[in-house]
């Protein structure tokens, strides 16, 4: 059975890294062989946890692994892979320099998006673990990472009527002149006119399966999605934001998570403005999300680094996540 994914979203600077650490380092205490994963470019999964990490799992403690993804690596094997396959598939184009034109899409907008799909892609189909934690890049990318299916797939379907369209015209043809042919390295081979002959349109459909696989795996139970944010105005605004572009996906939100929220018994004049904004941001959360689990990650004394301070901040704050995702 593929793993659970919990993906952990948020802006640049919020703490994404740390509860998602944290939650990684309760569930393996709690028994769940887990796997946390940061394929935030600006990696910060390594020194939350105290070890060295690469592109391969490292065992950091008893039941708990953990990887940084790298993302130059992940967009030259996706672009390999596309690579592959396009000139298996246009093999009676072979004039086209497609290494030329992959060397130029490399740095082309919107690449690294596909490129982490491609790794979520594969990260969902990993059964070696219960749980599978991301440490996910800043919100923007995210959304647009999860927005990728559907998009790739309004995409797939034009080209595939593109494609029906072009075989139509041939075999139109062939009934006049006869078939098609082409010199595949000196050997003459017949361009077929039949969608279930042609590779062209099987490679198109292989991919639209794909988008439809991966993007009813974001929408299942098995993909659990939260967002970490702090309690402050402009925060539930993009919190809002997150959510709308969530539903438009049909990926629900599963909890938010305030972290560095203050919490004094005797707040200093010059904190009670914050502390009141705290109070009303999270009433307003409630209210506006009533069916989302709140959390309350409270401001520490210093930057937690290692399982143990991790393991507190779980022990003392996102305990009940277990009963939440059970």
């Amino acid at each position: 059975m593929p793993s659970r994914m919990f993906f952990f979203m948020g802006k640049g600077g919020v703490g994404k890294t740390t509860v998602a650490s944290a939650f990684a380092v309760g569930s393996a205490r709690s028994g769940k062989r887990t796997l946390v994963v940061s394929i935030d470019p600006a990696h910060n999964l390594g020194d939350a946890l105290d070890v060295e990490l690469s592109g391969e799992p490292i065992m950091v403690e008893r039941g708990l692994w953990a990887m940084e993804v790298d993302l130059e690596r992940a967009i030259s094997s996706y672009l390999e892979d596309c690579s592959a396959r396009m000139k298996n598939t246009y093999r009676h184009l072979m004039v086209l320099n497609l290494d030329r034109y992959f060397d130029l899409i490399k740095k082309s907008p919107g690449i690294e998006e596909y490129a982490l799909l491609e790794v979520i892609k594969e990260l969902s189909k990993v059964e070696d673990y219960d749980y599978i934690v991301v440490d996910t890049p800043p919100t923007g990318i995210t959304i647009r990472v999860f927005s990728m299916p559907e998009i790739s797939l309004i995409w797939a379907n034009g080209l595939l009527e593109m494609r029906r369209r072009i075989l139509s015209k041939r075999r139109m043809l062939e009934n006049v002149r006869g078939p098609f042919y082409s010199e595949i390295e000196g050997k003459r081979e017949k361009l077929p006119s039949a969608e279930e002959e042609d590779p062209i349109t099987k490679e198109i459909m292989a991919y639209k399966e794909d988008m439809l696989r991966i993007r009813q795996f974001l929408s299942s139970k098995l993909a659990w999605v939260g967002v970490v944010t702090t309690a402050e105005e402009l925060a539930y605004a993009e919190t809002k934001r997150i959510y709308e572009a969530l539903r438009d996906q049909n990926i629900a939100l599963r909890a938010i998570f305030l972290n560095k929220y203050l919490q004094l018994e005797s707040p200093p004049p010059e904190l009670q403005g914050k502390i009141q904004e705290q109070e009303r941001v999270f009433a307003h959360l409630r209210e506006a999300f009533p069916r989302v689990e709140i959390f309350k990650v409270p401001l520490i004394r210093t930057s937690p680094r290692g399982t143990e301070m991790l393991y507190e901040i779980y022990s003392q704050n996102l305990h009940r996540l277990e009963a939440l995702v059970a």
